[in-house]
């Protein structure tokens, strides 16, 4: 038997009853087999959603007490993504695409069973996410966790009605009143507006104020500050917008002062309490991905965080110290020396001399490196983390580490930067100041004794026998998450930590000995060295130039010379058979293109029978045509060595150029390789595309004005 057939309904409207209708389908409210119906009907659905709950579900960690006693814990995660009553289904996700998905399945469920969702009706709660709308069916769906005291948000990137005002309050509670106008070019604030001071009453909560332009005030940055009217910068974050109405002599908005400022301290207050749980919980995740240590001195170093007080007294002021002392060192399992160090932190907070909320922390440090200065910025990196953003700090350091950073900060350029061996740490520091807007402040003469003294008994304490026996926890820093730019330097899946071009000039060196110790073309050389038959010391000198100079030149000329004089003992001279080993563009043939009968390779540049002279002949030729001197031998061959390359490489050289240009080969050219050539004709093609279409857009402007002044004229 079927219970749902063959239903009619009536309504209680107004305590009137309607006309009775007929019911298609649907259970009944009230009745009591209604749940178990819904429940065995809706099981589908919410099976299907239970299946992909870990992809699409919020994974919840919580902790869970095991024993007491033992302090024996462990880890509970629980997913969860869908919460169903029989007239509301909660769907939750940690991010949008996995909510979208929820929803695509939902609906497919409605439909194969004949149900209209009415999307209209959908509400959207979303956290520490202001910017991403759902559209679901073409439909926006609204948040509705913002609908607290019925706030009208401003956002800077959408147009202002004209029947609006901006407000907010500030940090001692003074309302501000603007009219938007223009666009700012600020970094920090997107919009201009034209700042409105109330008249009459100030004190008057229970009505609107009235409200007239500023004719200019210390908060103006208006260019033009003599015309009487008075631009500021607007808040984008804690503002919101009123309705207002134009009366005959101010303006006056659609709210009492009171709701003004009750409303515009809620904002403040709220927006500040999401950007300090942002701050904290990022921390928490920097903390986390950037200690490696035990569990409990990481929990340490989380329930150590200082936050920001809002306060009319100025910022906080921090004072961190620091001291480090190295342990001996041992060999480990490996063979590798390893270099241990003990460190104490202590912070201050705004009294350097009370020691009463003083915080210390103990740890140790192991690292393959013997550097105090790198051990202590990276000390510096986990006390950054504790302190409060929108801070002053002053340091008690080694004070060479001191002036590392404040170098670092202020006075090295983008080149020296990237010298230092502590660019990663450095990098770092520099720009988390930044982003927390902590100041780093100097000390004064008094301050400085105070920290002196801190410092000095932090090394006494270290220097403790008892300081050795205590267990203290061993940290670590993860060079990944140090990371400040987008791309950096990896070798061997390690990233180099800093001095990229002295690093750089070391891998150059260790790849040039090796390609001079393997090659095949100093085998002679190295035969002749065998026998004592090779002067080294006065073939370097020649092939550094210093024949003709003392010292090193860095002249164009003495440049190319010496290039030639290191390619030529390498037999590396860009012949024929070299340029189309590289792959060289437009070189289609190892053979010599003078002759055209040989590889042109090292040995058949001097005697290709295109040349207009013979080595022999120049040898036999050269003493006659240079006077005796005392160093007659050397100078000689000196002699005999530029004629070689004056008569028998020059001349090879302008003939293949003109040979190529000939065949319409570009010297441009041949400086690519191949592939790079194809890559650079499609740029090239493009650019010459975009020029096009550059020009026929000015050609349309144009003629559009030209037109458009014709029709001025003749009206």
């Amino acid at each position: 038997m079927d219970i749902s057939l063959n239903r009619f309904n009536k309504i209680l409207v107004n305590n009137e009853l309607t006309d009775s209708y007929h019911i298609e389908d649907g259970i009944d409210q009230g009745e009591v087999w209604s749940p178990i119906l819904w429940r065995i009907f809706y099981d589908a659905l919410l099976s299907r959603l239970n299946e992909i709950k870990e992809e699409t579900g919020y994974i919840l960690h919580e902790e869970r007490i095991i024993n007491r006693d033992n302090n024996e814990k462990e880890i509970l995660d629980i997913s969860i993504n869908a919460t169903a009553f029989m007239d509301d289904t909660t769907l939750i996700s940690s991010n949008k695409r996995q909510l979208e998905r929820m929803i695509n399945i939902c609906h497919e469920f409605f439909k194969i069973n004949d149900i209209k969702a009415n999307v209209s009706k959908y509400e959207l709660i979303k956290i520490n996410n202001k910017t991403e709308d759902l559209i679901i069916e073409g439909n926006k769906i609204e948040k509705v966790n913002d609908k607290n005291i019925n706030i009208n948000y401003f956002d800077e990137n959408e147009k202002t009605n004209r029947n609006q005002i901006i407000t907010w309050s500030e940090t001692n509670e003074i309302n501000i009143f603007v009219e938007d106008r223009k666009k700012s070019f600020s970094k920090k604030y997107k919009r201009l507006g034209r700042h409105l001071i109330i008249i009459g009453n100030e004190n008057d909560l229970n009505n609107s104020p009235n409200l007239i332009g500023c004719e200019g005030c210390h908060q103006n940055v208006s260019k033009k500050k003599g015309n009487g009217e008075c631009l500021i910068y607007i808040e984008n974050e804690i503002s919101r917008k009123i309705e207002k109405r134009n009366e005959k002599d101010f303006i006056r908005p659609y709210e009492t002062l009171n709701n003004i400022l009750t409303k515009n301290n809620w904002l403040r207050n709220t927006i500040n309490e999401e950007k300090k749980d942002t701050l904290y919980n990022k921390k928490i995740e920097m903390i986390d991905n950037t200690i490696k240590a035990s569990e409990e001195f990481i929990n340490i170093i989380k329930n150590s965080i200082f936050e920001c007080k809002e306060t009319n007294f100025g910022k906080d002021r921090f004072f961190l110290i620091i001291e480090v002392k190295k342990n001996k060192t041992k060999i480990d399992d490996k063979g590798k020396k390893k270099y241990y160090f003990n460190i104490i932190w202590k912070i201050r907070i705004n009294n350097v001399i009370n020691n009463n909320d003083e915080l210390q922390i103990i740890a140790k440090h192991e690292s393959i490196h013997n550097n105090e200065y790198k051990i202590i910025l990276r000390s510096i990196i986990l006390g950054l983390l504790i302190i409060a953003e929108n801070s002053e700090l002053t340091l008690g350091i080694n004070d060479r580490v001191k002036n590392l950073i404040h170098d670092f900060n202020n006075k090295c350029s983008n080149r020296r930067k990237i010298d230092s061996e502590y660019y990663l740490e450095l990098l770092f520091i520099e720009n988390f100041l930044e982003v927390n807007e902590i100041d780093m402040i100097d000390a004064n003469e008094v301050t400085n004794i105070s920290l002196k003294e801190i410092r000095k008994v932090s090394r006494e304490f270290l220097d403790f026998k008892i300081f050795d026996d205590t267990r203290i926890d061993d940290f670590e820093l993860i060079d990944e998450a140090l990371i400040i730019n987008e791309f950096n330097v990896i070798w061997n899946n390690r990233i180099i930590s800093g001095g990229y071009r002295a690093w750089r000039k070391k891998i150059t060196n260790a790849i040039w000995k090796n390609e001079i110790l393997n090659s095949e073309k100093l085998d002679d050389l190295f035969v002749y060295n065998y026998k004592k038959e090779f002067d080294w010391v006065t073939t370097l000198e020649f092939i550094s130039n210093r024949t003709n100079f003392s010292n090193r030149q860095c002249g164009d000329k003495d440049t190319k010379e010496r290039s030639y004089r290191i390619k030529n003992m390498l037999k590396e001279l860009p012949s024929y058979t070299t340029l189309f080993k590289r792959n060289t563009n437009k070189i289609e043939s190892s053979k010599c293109i003078r002759c055209r009968k040989y590889e042109e390779d090292w040995e058949h540049v001097w005697i290709c029978e295109n040349n207009e002279y013979s080595i022999d002949e120049i040898i036999q030729e050269s003493p006659y045509k240079y006077e005796e001197e005392q160093r007659v031998i050397k100078d000689l061959w000196n002699f005999i060595y530029d004629e070689m390359k004056n008569r028998l490489w020059i001349p090879r050289c302008e003939e293949v150029k003109r040979l190529e240009e000939k065949d319409g080969i570009r010297k441009w050219e041949l400086r690519l390789s191949k592939q790079s050539l194809d890559s650079s004709i499609e740029r090239n093609v493009d650019i010459e595309n975009n020029k096009n279409e550059k020009t026929n857009d000015k050609s349309d402007k144009k003629e559009k004005n030209i037109i458009k002044k014709k029709i001025e004229l003749e009206w």
